[in-house]
């Protein structure tokens, strides 16, 4: 009798650098804080000393300790394949420094360049990236209990009590009311944020599966909080991010959602029958409403209380902003740079604000800087296209469907200080892609030696 040998099979559950503690503490620390602290709080030393960029200083000082880990860490780094675009855009905010005497144009991308590999590097051997995807969600969870908190007091506590900077963030209002920003400098930012929460909260880790309501407080809290951002863009692209998610949940899941919705409909329309006269009542009317107008070219927001005028003022300065391409005295290939300020005339409205990211890469970074950020853009959503059809990964679903909200919203928005928080999920990807190719390699070595034996 022949005795059939089955194929093993390797499954890497824990990353493999757990064990390190002071490591493990620092990458907690630099993912939860990454998240929750504000910008303007940490000490300047000629230099802002943010959170994030304290745990950037200690990994660099771990690694001149530990030459092992160094070695390692660079070793990730060339194993993602969004590496190589990303040393493009460096080399391009390389020579902008030089250039434009800006020693800013360089070390801000730097800085978002390394804190992106630092988090990759975490979330594959020292964290996980189901422990990450976790710590996202339970931060998510206390963002946006914390932003009902912060419309009911009328401002930013994060900027009452933990501003130890000098920061121009200021609270921010519309039409009388207070508009919710988080841990961001500014409402729009949160907004972004959010979409990036939004997708994340779909996921069922236990289940391996996406379901929309998997939790429903969650993402209920979240939709208000981005309601109260006061945001008609991210508002709209929730709701089509929402949409996306039920559709691609599956079958079942399709079915529950469908009928978690028509309830949570049916609730937020009792709710604004019976509050439609008081503040949040008005404030939600007039979210939905300003989101309307945008589309259908009416003024119904009006009826509760938006400033028609300023939104059409906002409507027009955006539309002019495509036109700074055309902008003859910009130089196409060596950009400003990121210490000089920007401001012009297009067709009679005065731009002194560029509230569209790609425009902004444009006059930072010249048209090299934006395609190189473009050619970074597309080659992550490859990765995560590759992710999805070769392992059907719903993480790499949510993850795809986040990042596709968060950079279309940057047409109408300028990243606000918030790339670092798409480039958290975007890490947590690449560290499950790691993990899964270096699970089929181990498969392949241990299935290799039992046909030897």
């Amino acid at each position: 009798m022949f005795a059939i040998r089955k194929e093993a099979k390797v499954d890497i559950c824990e990353p493999e650098l757990k064990n390190l503690k002071a490591l493990f503490v620092l990458m907690m620390f630099f993912l939860l804080s990454a998240i929750v602290m504000p910008q303007y709080f940490g000490v300047n030393i000629g230099y802002d000393i943010t959170c994030a960029r304290l745990s950037n200083i200690l990994f660099i000082m771990y690694m001149l300790a530990s030459p092992w880990v160094f070695n390692h860490f660079l070793k990730t780094m060339l194993r993602c394949e969004i590496f190589y675009p990303m040393v493009c855009y460096l080399l391009v905010a390389g020579y902008t420094m030089v250039f434009r005497v800006d020693i800013n144009a360089f070390f801000l991308v730097f800085f978002e360049f390394f804190l992106l590999f630092m988090m990759i590097y975490g979330c594959r051997y020292v964290i996980g990236w189901k422990r990450a995807v976790k710590g996202v969600i339970g931060c998510a969870y206390f963002l946006s209990i914390y932003g009902m908190v912060e419309f009911a007091y009328g401002k930013s506590l994060f900027l009452q009590f933990l501003s130890t900077m000098w920061t121009p963030v200021s609270n921010c209002y519309r039409s009388g009311l207070y508009r919710v920003m988080g841990p961001c400098g500014h409402p729009l930012g949160y907004g972004l944020v959010l979409l990036l929460f939004i997708a994340l909260a779909c996921i069922d880790l236990e289940k391996d599966e996406i379901y929309l309501f998997k939790r429903p407080i969650l993402i209920v809290l979240l939709m208000l909080n981005v309601f109260l951002t006061g945001s008609r863009s991210t508002l709209g692209i929730a709701a089509a991010e929402m949409l996306v998610i039920m559709l691609i949940s599956g079958r079942t899941n399709i079915k529950k959602s469908l009928l978690m919705l028509v309830a949570f409909i049916f609730g937020l329309g009792i709710f604004l029958l019976l509050f439609h006269k008081t503040g949040i009542g008005r404030y939600i009317l007039m979210q939905i409403t300003s989101v309307l107008d945008t589309v259908l070219g009416t003024e119904i927001s009006a009826f509760f209380g938006a400033d028609v005028e300023t939104l059409n003022n906002s409507e027009a300065h955006r539309e002019v902003l495509p036109k700074i391409f055309t902008l003859d005295w910009l130089n196409p290939w060596v950009g400003r740079g990121v210490k000089r300020g920007f401001s012009v005339e297009i067709d009679g409205i005065f731009v002194h604000s560029v509230d569209n990211y790609y425009v902004v890469q444009y006059i930072k970074y010249a048209y090299p800087g934006l395609v190189s950020y473009v050619l970074f853009m597309i080659t992550t959503l490859v990765v995560v296209i590759k992710g999805i059809v070769k392992y059907k990964s719903v993480l790499c679903k949510l993850s795809l469907v986040a990042i596709i909200s968060y950079f279309f919203n940057l047409w109408w928005l300028d990243s606000l200080q918030t790339l670092k928080y798409a480039y958290i999920v975007i890490a947590i990807v690449c560290a499950y892609l790691l993990s899964k190719e270096d699970e089929q390699k181990k498969n392949n070595e241990v299935n290799r030696r039992m046909r030897i034996e």
